[in-house]
């Protein structure tokens, strides 16, 4: 399979699982807990299929390749062959559960073992009619028209930026959050961070901030192409200032905005709240 084969088929993957997902919502079945999966959430009948969807079409069409996945965690099929498949099949279960629409299938693919060897991938929203989808230099798509990431070039004021949950019992997030609203941010936590980037990309957010280290490689790797792709300024880091591995144990910090200038301005706060830069996250935090 060429690139495009590729990205067609975790579109048709996503589209498959989400499918399954809404079948069993709509059953009264999806929203039933499952125990926790693999990275340590709580697991819902509708991620659990949804998950196996999109793995039994990728097997029917592939056969060989390695998954990083919410719930099965880390597997490989076949002989392992030369892709990696990393999914989320539901982020935004919480959303999910009480039939709010803002949760997405999201699945990346890579030819390697590191974050920057995402070539493809695919968010889809369905209960909004949202498919966000992108190659590697090729540009990032929704609903088949190619976006751009955009924003004003005034101040902070203006801006709407989304930010990931705290961690628990930590006081700076929260510092940090508030300073941004003192600023005049209209900040948004929707509960999904692939919808938010992936929207993000699409210009209705302006930024997109975990500034505590606590983003998963799932939840993120095929929106941040799509990010990358619609021209968005990226800053990804991990705990050992090498490029994040495709793991479900590996925990990054993230900073997306739709301009360098913005990004700058919110990497700027930050250094002046707490006097460290957003790259020096996993020194403070514990």
């Amino acid at each position: 399979m060429d690139d495009a084969e590729i990205l067609e088929t975790i579109r048709t993957a996503a589209r498959r699982a989400a499918a399954e997902a809404l079948k069993v919502l709509e059953e009264g079945t999806g929203a039933k807990e499952q125990g926790r999966g693999s990275g340590g959430d709580i697991s819902l009948l509708g991620d659990l299929v949804a998950e196996q969807t999109a793995i039994s079409y990728l097997q029917e069409k592939i056969g060989s390749f390695r998954v990083v996945s919410e719930e099965i965690g880390e597997k490989t099929f076949g002989d392992g062959g030369s892709y990696t498949f990393i999914i989320d099949p539901l982020d935004g279960s919480r959303n999910y559960k009480r039939g709010a629409p803002l949760f997405a299938v999201s699945i990346a693919v890579a030819r390697g073992e590191t974050l920057e060897n995402v070539f493809g991938g695919v968010v889809y929203a369905p209960l909004l009619s949202l498919e966000f989808y992108a190659l590697r230099d090729r540009g990032a798509y929704l609903n088949g028209k190619k976006i751009e990431a955009k924003t004003s070039s005034d101040g902070l004021e203006s801006k709407v930026i989304a930010v990931s949950s705290p961690p628990k019992a930590s006081f700076l997030p929260s510092i940090f959050v508030s300073r941004l609203a003192t600023h005049g941010v209209a900040l948004r936590m929707l509960g999904s961070a692939s919808l938010e980037l992936a929207m993000l990309a699409s210009g209705s957010i302006d930024a997109y901030i975990d500034a505590w280290g606590t983003m998963r490689i799932v939840d993120m790797a095929a929106a941040q192409l799509i990010a990358r792709e619609a021209g968005a300024y990226t800053l990804i880091g991990g705990k050992d200032g090498n490029p994040p591995l495709l793991s479900l144990k590996e925990r990054v910090y993230i900073l997306v905005a739709a301009s360098r200038d913005l990004a700058e301005s919110i990497a700027s706060l930050y250094r002046e709240s707490f006097g460290y830069d957003i790259q020096d996250v996993f020194k403070v935090m514990k």
